[in-house]
């Protein structure tokens, strides 16, 4: 009698269905997740690189904003320190301006500046403008003994600043034989190599024939003769030189982060295109700068007396060498804040404007830099544009100098990088990057990137298509699942073969169908994606035609500041002569 056995493989069936339909949900489940990741991977790529360089940017804001900070708090705790050093130095100044204006007004008793006189004497033992107050008080007595103990007691401290003050007095008081001796006094206890910084007063003097025409020739000779000893050594002459380039210099422009956006993105040497063009933008400053001077009408006094006076003013207010450092410190910080906190462009400023506070600078250089920084010298604009002419000549060599050293270095052309990270598709895509020229033919460069493009698109399309390959791994895990079924009952193996191998059919036919989409999408953006890079090549020409424009303009007006130079009103005429 046979039995028939009956199997029910209805539960194999359930579980392969249930097993199919997982596997099917999350392959869909990782496509998304993959999917997901990618735009999130892109856009992350993005929002990175946005945000490091809006970091680099607070960065250099932040330290900027620190350094403008520190030094307005270096700047007021340096003069905090300043007034209480040498605050008393100040009180003598201002006593010694009192006491002339009391002398021409005469409402003030010998008593009351015999006392404040002697006072200060005994507060500031080391200041030479102490005993020449005693002297004035005791001159204004008629005590001759005191007066010249005094006289002589303050040329011992500072024969130079003394000789000079009893010039300009004498010279207040009509007293011309007196002033003209003490004015010999002053220039034959100079050394033309470090006059001392007072000597800008002279310069002052000089420029409005203060003392009269027999001290204008004396004055007028010793400097030829200085200038022209002194100019025998070349470096003297270098050294005017090349502080008229550090002025050049310092009159630059500073492009904002703003400009040119394409190419600080993707030329390696955005930096020397960015150099050339700040530095060729010194010109037109330059000459705005230094022809509000040829034209200004400066400060000519109507009255002798009161021009006398200012230079009176500014050789008793002058600061005197033992505040030096300090008033350097003040120097450096004051540029820091004047140029935003940049520390380079504010080194620059105070090595330039410290050669002003050099004690040992000399007649020459003390010249130029009363042409360059007269607030410093302590000078007027007059005597600036006098000072501007006696240096013409050196003021002309540094415009070539400069000029050419910025023209060594400038460029002709740049090399543009579009590299994987330039766009979200090129990043997406794995574009390979290319490399280009500012002077290749747009039509080439535009070939050359649609080339690098196929050629990635290619790549990325033999990634993504289907590959028989695709059915080893889930052939494989049904053919084992079928194994197993088929050693329990071989009957419902051959159901699981079956069933099985319908589910790889299925997963490779969406396989298939997913890889044709991700195909069709790159066909999609194709254009696009090559669109985008051709476009930032576009802006970067564009824009690099543009700087070159610019620089052009700027650089041409080279033979318009040699004219200002060449024309300068003031000037000695040595350039037409040579």
């Amino acid at each position: 009698m046979s039995s028939t056995v009956h199997v029910d493989l209805s539960g194999v069936e359930r579980a392969l269905d249930r097993m199919s339909s997982q596997l099917s949900s999350q392959i869909d489940q990782v496509d998304a997740s993959v999917g997901v990741v990618r735009s999130d991977l892109h856009l992350t790529t993005t929002e990175l690189r946005e945000l490091r360089e809006e970091f680099e940017e607070y960065v250099r804001t932040a330290q900027r904003t620190a350094s403008v900070q520190q030094s307005e708090t270096r700047v007021v705790n340096l003069k905090a320190e300043l007034d209480r050093q040498f605050g008393h130095y100040g009180v003598v100044r201002r006593t010694s301006v009192g006491l002339l204006q009391a002398f021409d007004v005469g409402n003030v008793s010998n008593d009351a500046v015999k006392q404040v006189s002697e006072e200060l004497m005994v507060q500031t033992p080391r200041y030479w403008l102490a005993p020449v107050i005693v002297a004035l008080a005791a001159w204004s007595r008629d005590n001759k003994e005191v007066a010249e103990k005094s006289v002589q007691e303050a040329y011992n401290r500072d024969p130079r600043k003394t000789s000079l003050f009893f010039t300009l007095v004498l010279r207040r008081q009509g007293r011309m034989d007196g002033a003209n001796r003490w004015l010999k006094h002053y220039l034959a206890s100079l050394d033309p190599s470090s006059p001392g910084r007072e000597f800008a007063v002279v310069l002052e003097a000089t420029s409005y024939n203060a003392f009269g025409p027999a001290a204008q020739v004396l004055l007028t000779e010793q400097l030829t003769t200085w200038r022209a000893d002194l100019r025998h050594n070349q470096e003297t002459v270098e050294a005017q030189i090349r502080t008229w380039a550090g002025e050049l210099g310092r009159q630059r422009e500073q492009l904002t982060d703003e400009s040119y956006p394409t190419l600080r993105k993707i030329s390696p040497e955005w930096d020397r295109l960015q150099w050339m063009l700040e530095q060729s933008s010194a010109l037109p400053v330059t000459i705005d700068t230094y022809q509000a001077i040829a034209t200004s009408d400066g400060t000519i006094p109507t009255v002798l007396e009161g021009m006398l006076d200012d230079i009176l003013d500014g050789l008793v207010t002058e600061y005197d060498a033992e505040e030096l450092p300090l008033r350097r410190d003040v120097i450096y910080h004051e540029s820091v804040i004047e140029e935003q906190g940049d520390l380079d462009r504010a080194r620059e400023r105070t090595d330039l404007m410290l050669k002003a506070t050099d004690e040992s600078i000399d007649i020459v250089s003390l010249q130029t830099m009363a042409a360059i920084t007269p607030e410093l010298v302590g000078v007027s604009t007059q005597t600036q544009r006098i000072a501007i002419g006696v240096g013409q000549s050196d003021f002309r060599t540094a415009v070539g100098r400069y000029c050419a050293v910025y023209r060594g270095r400038a460029v002709a052309s740049l090399s543009l990088v579009l590299d994987g990270q330039h766009s979200n598709y090129a990043a997406t895509y794995g574009f390979g990057g290319v490399t280009l020229s500012t002077d290749t033919p747009e039509a080439t460069g535009i070939m050359t990137i649609r080339s690098a493009w196929e050629s990635a698109l290619t790549s990325y399309i033999e990634r993504v298509s289907f590959k028989n390959s695709w059915y080893t791994r889930p052939v494989l895990i049904a053919a084992a699942i079928a194994l197993v079924v088929a050693f329990i009952n071989p009957v419902a193996g051959l159901v699981a073969a079956l069933v099985g191998g319908g589910i790889v059919y299925f997963l490779g036919e969406k396989a298939k169908e997913k890889c044709r989409a991700a195909v069709a999408d790159v066909e999609r953006i194709r254009e696009t994606a090559i669109g985008v890079s051709v476009d930032l090549y576009r802006d970067a020409t564009a824009e690099f035609v543009d700087a070159m424009e610019t620089y052009s303009a700027l650089d041409s007006q080279e033979g318009d500041l040699l004219r200002l130079i060449d024309t300068w009103p003031t000037a000695t005429n040595e350039i037409q002569e040579s």
